[in-house]
């Protein structure tokens, strides 16, 4: 029966350490976010222009993308 709960023990503590590495980057990312969050309710600091700024260019990127993309594949269909 030792054997057995050692095993056990053993599992746990890989899977226990495993599960932290996946989980530390959604850590970090949540507490960014977080920061972000208390920065842009406070209204009074000097980033939260830039962070409204960095927030749509990050939103429109993909969507020039997407659409440089559209435009590039109607080109080469209509050739």
């Amino acid at each position: 029966m030792g054997a057995g709960s050692d095993a056990a023990k053993q599992a746990g503590s890989r899977y226990r350490r495993a599960w932290a590495r996946i989980v530390r980057p959604v850590r970090k990312l949540e507490s960014e976010v977080h920061h972000l969050h208390e920065v842009e309710q406070e209204g009074e600091s000097g980033e939260a222009p830039f962070i409204a700024i960095l927030g749509i260019v990050l939103f429109l990127i993909p969507i020039f993308l997407l659409m440089l993309g559209l435009a590039l594949a109607a080109y080469y269909l209509a050739r």
